[in-house]
């Protein structure tokens, strides 16, 4: 694949500063650039590398002012999506599978859309509805009565539960579980457990990205839901009855407990944790090893540490932690000086 400078700005929707006929064929970062590269810079961190890059050609937007004359560059108000978009057009993994393997195990109830692939060994079972242009990848089970939506992709050795529903346009990773059991056993008397049935199920909304080996449980009754455009990273726990809102973003070894409602557009970094029945308002944004023991009720606020606190107010705390064995010393030292003066009196 051979792009121009011309070719690029075009679907971008930028303006060529330099040579309209240079060319690239792969793209790198732009510190690791060969003179067959396509980058790009938004992050100022990183501006300094313009001035020594290899690349043919740099994305850019306009704030960016000290351009070397040999470069060529594109403008455009955003530059990692302008990248991003290049990417998918042009240079995104395309994937080759069609058609149903011979080995794979479709029972006569289950309905599979037009332009579907159905991998090797994976298992379709009854009353299964899988829409259009979707794949089931190797060795993945989809029990009954679950329904998956149009050109959803759901990778090798994933397991989704009866009564499950993924929307459209989704991409479930390898390794994860959909609508596995909530943890629920209620205690006996003698010291042992009941198992409390969990008969609802999982409902996976349009657009959702859901990363390996991540967990989200069925509920107890009703629905755990996954609203639009949510995006999971990996080894994430999803608990029963959890709802989180569109657009959400959550990072790697994420776990929210039982019944947690999360609102729309929050942000949760790494292993940040909800503790089971509260609210978190929209637009939160947690940071990373957060645990959030309360309900957030403001929309747009920022929280760390465990207990949870404004950010602002975490940081604070933490320069007066690092001061504690300072303090400590020095209180002991004014205790021996009481003492001294009290033995002088």
């Amino acid at each position: 694949m051979i792009l121009t400078a011309a070719q690029i700005a075009e679907v971008v929707n930028g303006t060529v500063e330099g040579d309209n006929d240079a060319q690239v064929s792969t793209v790198s970062k732009i510190e690791q650039a060969t003179t067959a590269s396509l980058c790009f810079l938004s992050n100022k961190k990183y501006e300094h590398h313009l001035q020594t890059t290899k690349a043919s050609i740099v994305i850019i937007d306009d704030k960016v002012t000290k351009v070397p004359e040999h470069l060529t560059v594109i403008r455009c108000s955003h530059p990692y999506v302008a990248f991003c978009t290049i990417l998918i057009q042009y240079f995104d993994y395309k994937d080759p599978h069609t058609g149903i393997h011979p080995t794979a195990v479709i029972e006569s109830t289950a309905q599979i859309g037009d332009n579907c692939h159905i991998g090797a060994h994976a298992y379709i079972a009854d009353h299964v509805v899988i829409g259009n242009n979707s794949k089931v990848y190797a060795n993945s089970c989809i029990y009954e009565n679950s329904t998956i939506g149009n050109n959803t992709v759901i990778r090798s050795n994933v397991s989704v539960y009866y009564q499950s529903v993924i929307g459209d346009d989704c991409l479930i990773h390898s390794g994860t579980v959909i609508g596995s059991d909530g943890f629920g056993h209620a205690p006996l008397p003698d010291g042992t457990y009941i198992k409390i049935p969990q008969i609802g199920n999982v409902n996976i909304g349009n657009k959702v990205e859901i990363g390996s080996n991540t967990s989200i449980d069925r509920a107890n009754m009703g629905s755990t839901i996954i609203g639009d455009g949510v995006r999971m990273d990996n080894l994430v726990q999803i608990a029963h009855g959890v709802e989180i809102g569109n657009n959400t973003i959550v990072a790697g070894g994420v776990c929210i407990a039982g019944s947690a409602k999360i609102g729309a557009n929050c942000i949760f970094a790494g292993q940040s944790g909800v503790v089971g029945h509260i609210t978190v308002a929209d637009r939160t944004q947690l940071g990373g090893q957060a645990g959030i023991n309360k309900d957030i009720k403001e929309p747009g606020g920022i929280f760390t540490g465990s207990p949870h606190l404004p950010f602002k107010d975490e940081m604070k705390s933490r320069v007066l932690w690092r001061n504690l064995p300072k303090l400590e010393k020095r209180v002991r030292e004014l205790e021996q000086q009481l003492k001294q003066d009290n033995k002088t009196d």
